[in-house]
C-alpha cells in the first residue's frame, strides 16, 4: 500500500504546512479554494468552506445526522442461495471489513461516518483499497477528498492524491473505492457547500452579527456627542473608559453618566426591525432543505406534531437515507467485489428496522395480511429479513368468505379419502371428543392410539419447520454473546485479570437474559398459535387460545433465557478454573470455546428448543382444555422414528398433565441400554436427551 503506510496519520491527525491558513475563515486563499472545487467568500462577507461551514450549527447537525445514521446501520455482506434466499457471508474477509473493522485503526462506524461526512461536505468520498497477497481486500483507508483529483488518462480513471511531502501519487481505478454524490458527469459529485455557499454564508453572518451584538452591550452601536473639540489624548481616554464600562454582555443595561454637556445617540437598526430571529430560523430550514433533512431532526420543532413526526421520520429514511445507502451498496459491488464474486455476493444495509413500528403493531398488520390472503409466511419472513421456509409460499383465505358469484350455492362435498384439512374446510356435524368421554373422531380402521400418534408426528413436523425459524433469533443472540465475550476476554484476560473477567461475565449474563427474551418472544408467540391450532384439531375443539397461554409463553421465554445464560456462564467459569489448574492461557481456551459456539450453537439450540417448545406448549394447551371442559386429560409419551432403548421404554407411558415421566435423579436402564440414564431435572415431556424426537399426545378420559 503506497499512501497509508507513510502519510495517512499525518493527513488526518497532523498539521500540514499552510492548512491553518486555509481553514481560518479570515485568511482563505480564494484562488486555491476555487481550484479544489469548494467555495470561498459569500455575498454576506463570510468565507464558506467545508471546514468553516461546520461552525454553523445547522450544517453541523445535518452532516452529523447523515454520517451517524449511515455509519450506525448494520452493513452486511450476503451470498445468494439457490432457493432464492440469502445468507450472511460471514466466512468472507470482506464481511468483517464492512461490518466490524475496515482497518486496524478504525471501526466500521468510524470509517463510514467519516466517509459520509466527506459526502455531506465535499460531495465525494474516497477510500484506498489495500489488497492481501491472495488478492482479496484486506483493508480500507479513507482519503481526504480535498487532496484527490479525478483524471482520465488514456481512457482510464486515475485518482491523483496530493501528498504531505513529496510528489503526488496516482492510484489506479481498481485501487480506490469512490462514492460520488449528485454531480454533472456521473463521475465526480458536486460539493453541497459550494452550491449553497450563499445560504450558508447568510446563516453564518447572522450568527456572527448576533455574537457581535451581544458582545457590544446588547446594542448595535451609537455616537457620543461632545459640544467642544477633544484632543487626541482626551478622545483616546474617553473611548477606552466608555468601552471598559459599557461594552460586553456583563455591562449591558448599566446607567451611563455623561459630563461636560455630552449626549448619546443610538445608531443602527434594532434586531427586531431587521427580523434577526426570523432570518436565523429561516436559514436553519434552508440548510435542512439543502440536505433534505426533516427540521425536527436537527432541533427545529416549530411545525412538528405528534401526528406528523413519525411520517417525517419515515420520509427521512425513504427520501434522504435511501439514496445514500444505494450509492454505498453499489460502490461496494463495483469496487470491492470481483466479477466472479458479483454473481454470488452483495452488500446491503439493514434499514427495515427504521421503517417498522413496534412489534405488536407490525405483527397485527402481518396477521391481517395472512388472514386475508395477500401475504404468505415467506412474504412476512422477507419483510422481517428472514430466509424462506419450506411450505411458506401458501396463501390462506378465510373459510367464511366465498366469491360473490358463489353466494347461495352449496359447498362441494369433501373428496373421498381426503385429509383432515379437507374435512375441516367442509365439516360434517360430529361430536367433540370432550362431549363423550374418550370418544374421538376416527377414520375407518384407525384406533384411538393410532390417531394420537398421528398428531405426535404432525407436531414433530411442526417442530422441524420452526427449527429453521428459530435459528435466526437464536443466531443473533449467540453472535451478540460471542462478540461481547470475546472483546471482554481480550480486555481482561489479555492483562491476566481473570477476577475482573469473571465479574464482567456475571454482569453480562444478568443483562443478556433480557436480550434473549426480546429476540425469541415474537417467534414463540407465533409458534404457540400453530401449536394451539394443532392441539385444537387433536381434541376437536374449535379454538385454542387464551391469556393464560400468553403468560405461559412469557414465562417459558424467561426460563429459556435463564437456562441458556446460566449454561454459558458456567462453561466459561469452568474454562477459567481449568486454565488456572493446568497453567494454560485462559484467553486461548475462551477463544476456542467461542469459535465452537459460533459454528455449532445456533443449530444445536434451535433444534433443542423447537423440540422442547412444541411439547411444553402442547401441555399448556392441554391444561387450558381441561379447565375449559372439566374433563380429565392425560399425556402419553410417543417415541417417533427409530428410538433408543431409553425412549422406547417410555413409549406409551401415560401420566397426568401435571406429573412427570422421569423424576429428577431417577436412574433407569431398560433392556438394550449399555448404562443407566439419570436426569438432573424432572422430565415432563420430550426431548429426553440430545437428538431425541419424542413427544407427548393427549389422552382424554
Amino acid at each position: 500500500m503506497k499512501i497509508r503506510a507513510r502519510d495517512w496519520a499525518k493527513w488526518f491527525l497532523g498539521s500540514l504546512p499552510g492548512d491553518e491558513q486555509r481553514v481560518h475563515p479570515g485568511q482563505v486563499d480564494e484562488g486555491w479554494m476555487e481550484s479544489v472545487g469548494v467555495a470561498a467568500k459569500s455575498a454576506a462577507g463570510v468565507n464558506v468552506t467545508p471546514h468553516s461551514s461546520l461552525q454553523n450549527t445547522a450544517v453541523f447537525a445535518c452532516v452529523r445526522l447523515l454520517a451517524e445514521s449511515v455509519g450506525s446501520l448494520p452493513l452486511i455482506l450476503y451470498k445468494r442461495l439457490a432457493d432464492g434466499g440469502k445468507a450472511r457471508a460471514t466466512e468472507r474477509p470482506l464481511y468483517g471489513l464492512l461490518h466490524d473493522l475496515p482497518n486496524p485503526e478504525m471501526t466500521s462506524i468510524q470509517l463510514r461516518e467519516t466517509l459520509q461526512g466527506h459526502l455531506g461536505l465535499w460531495g465525494n468520498a474516497y477510500c484506498e483499497i489495500e489488497y492481501a497477497q491472495g488478492g482479496y481486500v484486506r483493508g480500507l483507508w479513507p482519503l481526504r477528498p480535498d487532496k484527490v483529483q479525478v483524471r482520465r488518462v488514456k481512457g482510464e480513471l486515475v485518482y491523483v492524491v496530493s501528498m504531505p511531502q513529496g510528489p503526488d501519487q496516482a492510484l489506479a481505478f481498481e485501487n480506490v473505492m469512490h462514492i460520488p454524490g449528485f454531480g454533472y458527469d456521473g463521475v465526480v459529485g458536486y460539493s453541497p457547500i459550494t452550491l449553497a455557499r450563499q445560504a450558508i454564508g447568510l446563516a453564518m453572518a447572522t450568527e456572527e452579527y448576533g455574537s457581535r451584538f451581544f458582545g457590544n452591550g446588547a446594542r448595535p452601536g451609537g455616537v457620543l456627542k461632545h459640544p467642544l473639540k477633544l484632543s487626541e489624548e482626551a478622545y483616546s481616554r474617553l473611548s477606552k473608559s466608555w468601552d471598559r464600562r459599557h461594552q460586553g454582555l456583563e455591562n449591558s443595561q448599566r446607567v451611563a453618566i455623561l459630563e461636560e454637556g455630552m449626549d448619546y445617540a443610538a445608531i443602527g437598526i434594532p434586531p427586531e426591525d431587521a427580523q434577526f430571529l426570523e432570518t436565523r430560523k429561516f436559514q436553519v430550514n434552508e440548510i435542512a432543505r439543502l440536505y433534505r433533512i426533516p427540521p425536527h431532526m436537527i432541533g427545529d420543532l416549530d411545525r412538528a406534531t405528534f401526528s406528523n413526526i413519525e411520517h417525517q421520520g419515515i420520509e427521512f429514511v425513504v427520501h434522504t437515507l435511501q439514496p445514500w445507502l444505494v450509492r454505498w451498496e453499489q460502490a461496494i459491488y463495483r469496487d470491492l467485489l470481483s466479477q466472479a464474486e458479483r454473481k454470488t455476493y452483495f452488500a446491503e444495509h439493514l434499514v427495515t428496522a427504521l421503517l417498522r413500528g413496534d412489534t405488536k403493531s407490525r405483527y397485527e398488520a402481518y396477521a391481517v395480511g395472512r388472514q386475508n390472503g395477500w401475504l404468505s409466511a415467506n412474504d412476512v419472513r422477507e419483510l422481517e429479513n428472514m430466509n424462506p421456509v419450506d411450505g411458506g409460499d401458501v396463501y390462506l383465505v378465510p373459510l367464511n368468505m366465498v366469491p360473490a358469484g358463489d353466494v347461495g350455492s352449496s359447498p362441494p362435498n369433501p373428496p373421498e379419502g381426503g385429509d383432515s384439512t379437507d374435512a375441516r374446510n367442509h365439516p360434517s356435524p360430529q361430536p367433540s371428543p370432550l362431549q363423550g368421554r374418550g370418544s374421538q373422531v376416527l377414520t375407518p380402521g384407525q384406533s384411538v392410539e393410532a390417531r394420537a400418534r398421528d398428531f405426535g408426528r404432525s407436531r414433530l413436523r411442526l417442530a422441524k419447520s420452526y427449527e429453521k425459524v428459530m435459528r435466526d433469533p437464536i443466531g443473533r443472540v449467540v453472535r451478540r454473546e460471542v462478540n461481547d465475550v470475546r472483546r471482554a476476554a481480550r480486555k481482561y484476560l489479555g492483562k491476566r485479570d481473570a477476577v475482573q473477567f469473571g465479574q464482567w461475565l456475571e454482569d453480562f449474563y444478568r443483562d443478556h437474559r433480557e436480550f434473549w427474551v426480546d429476540q425469541v418472544m415474537p417467534i414463540l408467540l407465533n409458534f404457540a398459535d400453530q401449536v394451539g391450532a394443532n392441539v385444537g384439531d387433536e381434541l376437536d375443539l374449535a379454538a385454542m387460545d387464551g391469556d393464560e397461554i400468553q403468560e405461559f409463553i412469557e414465562q417459558y421465554a424467561e426460563k429459556m433465557a435463564a437456562r441458556e445464560s446460566q449454561s454459558s456462564l458456567l462453561q466459561l467459569k469452568a474454562l477459567l478454573d481449568e486454565a488456572i489448574v493446568a497453567g494454560e492461557d485462559p484467553l486461548d481456551l475462551v477463544d476456542t470455546r467461542l469459535e465452537e459456539w459460533s459454528e455449532k450453537r445456533p443449530g444445536k439450540l434451535s433444534r433443542e428448543e423447537s423440540r422442547s417448545g412444541v411439547n411444553a406448549i402442547s401441555i399448556a394447551f392441554y391444561g387450558l382444555a381441561a379447565v375449559t371442559t372439566g374433563y380429565t386429560i392425560k399425556m402419553m409419551w410417543v417415541a417417533n422414528g427409530d428410538s433408543c432403548p431409553y425412549c422406547s421404554s417410555l413409549d406409551g407411558k401415560i401420566v397426568g398433565i401435571e406429573e412427570v415421566f422421569v423424576e429428577k435423579g431417577q436412574e433407569f436402564q431398560p433392556d438394550g441400554a449399555e448404562r443407566p440414564l439419570s436426569r438432573r431435572v424432572n422430565i415432563s415431556h420430550g426431548p429426553l436427551h440430545t437428538g431425541c424426537d419424542c413427544g407427548v399426545v393427549a389422552v382424554v378420559e
